[in-house]
C-alpha cells in the first residue's frame, strides 16, 4: 500500500497512488502491520464498562487517568481465571493488539488476565498456604506446649512500634518477675524477612529464653508480606523455643500465625498467652491447699471411725432382733405345750426347743465380731502408719510451696536492702532514663519511706537491655 504524501488538486478519480482499496482490505493490511510491529504486550489498567453476554466472552475497557482501550477476553481463556473480573478492578492484561474488522475498532485481545496489587498478593498467599499445609508445617500435632513458668521471654518486633510497648505493658502487669529480652527486627519492607529470621535465631542461641513472642501492629496484606514467606515459616517450626505470634488485629491472619505454636491474635493477646498471671498462680496455690485439706489423712480416719460405729450399731440391732424372734417362738411353743399336754408332745417340744436354742447360740455373731475386731485393729495400725507417711509428704510439699512463695515475694529485694523508687505520681522508676534533675522521688524500704530529689544523672548501658 502506498501512502499519499501530497494531496493533488485533481478530482479523486485522478488521484495518484494507484487503485483504491476496500475497507476490508485496508483493515486487513493494518491488522497485518500491527501483528508484525507488536508482539505480546502486557498492559496495566482499570476495568470499566464490563459486559459478559451469553457467549461467555468478557468485553471491557482498560483505562488509566487519560486514555481508554477496548479489550476482549474470550470464553476459553475466561475459564482459566482464578478470580471474577469486575468494574473498578486493577488488572494486568497480557495479549496482542489488533482491529475488530466489523467496526474498525482498535482493541486488545487478552490471553491472560491477573489482578494487580493486593489481588496478586492474596493469590500468592493462598498458593503458598496450600503448599506448606500439605507439607505438614501447620499440623496441630506438631505444636509445642508453652512452659508454665518461663525463665526468660524473647521478643522479636520493631523496637519503636506500638506492638512491643503493648507486649511489655501486659508482661509487666501479669508477671513482672520474668525477665524479657528484645531483639529488634524490621517488620515490613525490603529485607524484613531476613531480619526477622536472624532475630529468631539469636534468641534461640540464648538457652535461658523459653518462649519467643513474634509480633507487629496492624497493616495491609502488603505490609504483612515478610510474615507470609516460606523461609520464616520454616524458621518458626525449627525454633528451639516455642513461638507465640501476635500480628495485626483479630481479622488478620498470616502464615507465621499458622506455623506458630500458639497464635495470640494481637500483640497484647500474645503476651497474655505467653505467661501466667500472678492472680492465677495465687488461685492455683489456694486450690492445691483446699485439695490437700480435703484429702488429709485425719479426715479419712474420721470417716472410717464413723463407718465402724455404723457397723457396730447394725450388728447390735441384728442380734437384738433375733433374740426377740427366739423368745417369741419359745413363748408360742410353751403355749402349745400347755394346750395339748401329752408327755411325748412335751418331750418333743423340749427337744425342738433345745435344737432352736443351739441354733440361736450358733447364730449369735460373737466370733464374727471378735474376728472383725482383730482385723479392724490391724487395719487401724496400717492406716495410722499410712497417715504418718502422708502427713510427712504433705509437710514436705507445703514447705516447698512456702519456700517458693517466699522466693517469689516481690518485696523480698526490699527486705534485703534494696529500695523501691517512685516518681511524683507514685509509679515505679525502673531506670535513670527519663528522669531530670530536681525531679522529686520517694525511696521505699521495708520499714519506711524517704523523700529525695535528683541532683545528677549518669546513664550506664545495660548489657541485657534492648539490642
Amino acid at each position: 500500500m502506498q501512502i499519499l504524501t501530497d494531496w493533488p488538486d485533481a478530482p479523486p478519480g485522478h488521484m495518484p497512488g494507484g487503485e483504491a482499496v476496500s475497507v476490508s482490505e485496508l483493515i486487513q493490511r493494518v491488522q497485518h502491520a500491527l501483528a508484525e510491529s507488536f508482539g505480546p504486550v502486557l498492559v496495566a489498567g482499570e476495568i470499566a464498562d464490563l459486559r459478559r453476554p451469553a457467549s461467555g466472552h468478557f468485553y471491557f475497557n482498560l483505562k488509566d487517568a487519560t486514555s481508554s482501550l477496548r479489550g476482549v477476553l474470550f470464553e476459553r481463556e475466561a475459564r482459566r481465571l482464578a478470580f471474577t473480573p469486575e468494574n473498578g478492578l486493577q488488572v494486568l492484561a497480557l495479549g496482542r493488539v489488533g482491529l475488530y474488522a466489523a467496526r474498525g475498532d482498535f482493541q486488545l485481545i487478552v490471553e491472560s488476565l491477573e489482578e494487580a496489587g493486593e489481588g496478586s498478593l492474596r493469590r500468592e498467599y493462598e498458593r503458598l498456604k496450600k503448599l506448606l499445609q500439605a507439607q505438614g508445617l501447620f499440623d496441630a500435632r506438631t505444636k509445642r506446649p508453652l512452659p508454665h513458668w518461663p525463665r526468660r521471654i524473647g521478643i522479636v518486633s520493631s523496637a519503636t512500634g506500638a506492638a512491643v510497648r503493648d507486649v511489655l505493658t501486659v508482661l509487666a502487669r501479669r508477671m513482672p518477675l520474668i525477665p524479657v529480652r528484645i531483639v529488634p527486627a524490621q517488620v515490613q519492607g525490603a529485607g524484613a524477612e531476613t531480619t526477622l529470621i536472624e532475630a529468631l535465631a539469636r534468641l534461640n542461641q540464648d538457652e535461658t529464653v523459653d518462649v519467643v513472642i513474634l509480633t507487629r501492629g496492624g497493616g495491609s496484606l502488603k505490609d504483612f508480606a515478610p510474615f507470609n514467606t516460606e523461609a520464616l515459616v520454616r524458621a518458626i517450626r525449627a525454633s528451639r523455643a516455642p513461638v507465640v505470634t501476635g500480628i495485626g488485629h483479630e481479622i488478620d491472619e498470616t502464615l507465621a500465625d499458622l506455623a506458630a505454636d500458639l497464635n495470640g491474635i494481637t500483640p497484647s493477646g500474645a503476651a497474655e498467652r505467653a505467661v501466667p498471671a500472678r492472680i492465677e498462680l495465687v488461685s492455683r496455690l489456694a486450690d492445691w491447699r483446699n485439695r490437700l485439706a480435703q484429702q488429709h489423712p485425719l479426715r479419712r480416719l474420721d470417716e472410717l471411725s464413723q463407718r465402724i460405729d455404723e457397723l457396730a450399731t447394725r450388728n447390735r440391732q441384728t442380734i437384738e432382733g433375733r433374740l426377740r424372734e427366739s423368745a417369741q417362738r419359745v413363748h408360742l411353743l410353751r403355749a402349745g405345750l400347755a394346750t395339748h399336754g401329752p408327755l411325748n408332745r412335751l418331750d418333743l417340744m423340749g427337744r425342738e426347743l433345745s435344737h432352736w436354742g443351739e441354733r440361736l447360740r450358733m447364730q449369735i455373731p460373737k466370733a464374727r465380731i471378735t474376728t472383725a475386731t482383730d482385723a479392724l485393729t490391724v487395719s487401724q495400725h496400717r492406716l495410722l502408719s499410712a497417715i504418718r507417711i502422708r502427713i510427712e509428704q504433705a509437710r514436705a510439699r507445703t514447705s516447698g510451696i512456702r519456700n517458693l512463695l517466699q522466693a517469689l515475694d516481690p518485696k523480698l529485694p526490699i527486705r534485703q536492702g534494696f529500695a523501691l523508687v517512685r516518681n511524683s505520681a507514685g509509679a515505679l522508676v525502673g531506670g535513670a532514663a527519663g528522669l531530670k534533675t530536681q525531679d522529686p522521688l520517694t525511696l521505699e524500704w521495708s520499714d519506711g519511706r524517704v523523700g529525695a530529689r535528683v541532683e545528677w544523672i549518669t546513664i550506664d548501658r545495660d548489657p541485657d537491655a534492648l539490642e
